[in-house]
């Protein structure tokens, strides 16, 4: 019994399935590491909340929206198989509203970017100065289906969506050939849409006016975060947006016609005809998909590159590489220089490994991603290599374990960094390891390793008499 204990504690095999053991026990540590990652991650989301309530969310902004309530009567015929008078009916009074959108419209805007912080976090924010310009053609309603409706231009508005209007900085308005009309809170008047801010028009839009295009210009100061996105509302609409936010990513139904980017800003401009929508020039209230039309929206997200809580955790889903790799350096030095290393000197070995990610994490939030990676990586290889030195016999063992180590965090910084050649990189990379493994191992005559000196020799004996008694059968 106790040979066959002996024998099981120097066996290759169950060597090796102890290492693979004790790597899949430092999973435990790791796992805590990412949930204290989810946790930071979930904080800087409140932060950026917060400063969303306070400062704007993301914009939504369309142009302005002429809106005429009109009523119309109906005659209902009544049945035939009824014996009454089939010229007479009964008249229903319909009430509805109908919607004009511009013939052209045309928005110009500078966006003024700023970052905001609550505590550590920091949010990208911008304050929008928006001209918008155009021409309602005159109002016509021909071909609609109600010739015979009256319209009550007395009541008449503009209505202009904002998705945000808390977030609106000056006090806009709408001037129509030179008449000034102020925008004041409106709510939801176009069910579907977002939320509008609204004008009365009725004391702008007399009957002379009514029967010429209209010509309008607002001046509108809003703030917001993160994204801008418009609404084509035109039947030509063409937007030109200018900011010094140097990474802008693009989004929405439209791609910018032209843009330039550079280290100053982007100067990106859009031209949408109104086949690029799901909305007609004009329609009454149960005429239209709401949501068709805000898919239909276009514009620009400032786009921030991936942060320290994303680069932390993805560099996570590497820790059983490094951790399993440093094991297979030490069982290397095991079986290379016949060296014996206990299960707890992996363990210390592999807390040094997983403290890199903690470390990682707490510097990164304040100091950046880069340096808190090189202080991160230099700390646990500094622990890694002291230890070596004592637990290998030198410091030209450890040398090597620290050169390892060091190609790894390399290795680990560059993939991080180049998203789109991550797994290529990680492919070769795990082949190269691999085939270094199987080459340096290629001599080792596993069923022998790590067996007594006595075992050896008994070995060796009955192999020398089987060869003596194949002889003399020979």
């Amino acid at each position: 019994m106790q040979q066959r204990i002996s024998a099981l504690r120097h066996s290759s095999m169950a060597k090796v399935i102890g290492i693979g053991f004790l790597v899949l026990l430092m999973l435990i540590p790791m796992s805590m590491t990412r949930g204290v990652i989810v946790d930071r991650m979930g904080v800087s989301m409140d932060a950026k909340r917060d400063i969303m309530r306070s400062w704007g969310g993301e914009q939504l902004i369309g142009g302005p929206v002429l809106v005429v309530p009109y009523k119309r009567t109906r005659v209902i015929s009544f049945d035939h198989r009824d014996q009454r008078d089939d010229r007479y009916g009964e008249r229903i009074e319909e009430q509805g509203e109908l919607y004009l959108l511009p013939e052209r419209l045309e928005i110009d805007a500078t966006l003024v970017p700023e970052i905001r912080k609550r505590g550590i976090h920091g949010v990208p924010v911008y304050t929008a100065n928006t001209i918008m310009s155009g021409v309602f053609a005159a109002p016509d309603t021909t071909g609609m289906g109600f010739d015979d409706a009256q319209f009550d231009w007395t009541r008449a508005f503009f209505a202009l969506p904002v998705s945000d209007a808390r977030a609106i900085r000056n006090s806009p308005s709408i001037n129509i050939n030179g008449e000034v009309a102020k925008f004041e809170a409106g709510g939801a008047s176009i069910a579907g849409f977002p939320p509008q801010i609204m004008a009365l028009a009725g004391n702008l839009l007399d009957e002379q006016s009514r029967n010429a295009p209209l010509s309008f210009s607002i001046d509108l100061d809003f703030g917001g975060t993160g994204r801008l996105k418009y609404l084509p509302f035109g039947d030509t609409t063409v937007v030109n947006v200018r900011s010094s936010w140097p990474s802008p990513s693009f989004v929405g139904a439209h791609l910018p016609e032209t843009r330039e980017i550079n280290e100053q800003g982007f100067l990106a401009t859009w031209r949408v005809s109104s086949l690029g929508r799901a909305l007609p020039s004009r329609w009454t209230s149960d005429d239209v998909d709401s949501l068709a039309t805000v898919n239909a929206a276009f514009g620009v997200d400032f786009f921030v590159p991936i942060g320290p809580y994303q680069l932390t955790d993805r560099a996570t889903k590497y820790a059983v590489l490094f951790i399993g790799l440093t094991f297979v350096a030490y069982f290397l030095f095991e079986v290379l220089l016949k060296l014996k290393l206990h299960a707890l000197q992996y363990l210390l070995v592999g807390f040094a490994n997983t403290l890199f990610y903690l470390l990682l994490l707490s510097l990164a939030e304040h100091v950046g991603f880069a340096w808190s990676y090189l202080v991160s990586a230099a700390g646990s290889t500094s622990l890694v290599a002291a230890y070596s030195s004592s637990i290998l016999g030198s410091w030209r063992r450890a040398s090597l374990v620290v050169a390892m180590l060091t190609g790894l965090y390399g290795f680990l910084y560059l993939t991080l960094n180049a998203e789109n050649y991550a797994m290529l990189a990680g492919s070769i990379g795990l082949w190269m390891i691999l085939g270094l493994v199987m080459y340096l191992t290629r001599g080792i005559d596993w069923y022998r390793w790590g067996a007594p000196d006595e075992h050896i020799a008994a070995d060796n004996e009955s192999a020398a008499q089987e060869e003596l008694f194949t002889g003399k059968r020979t």
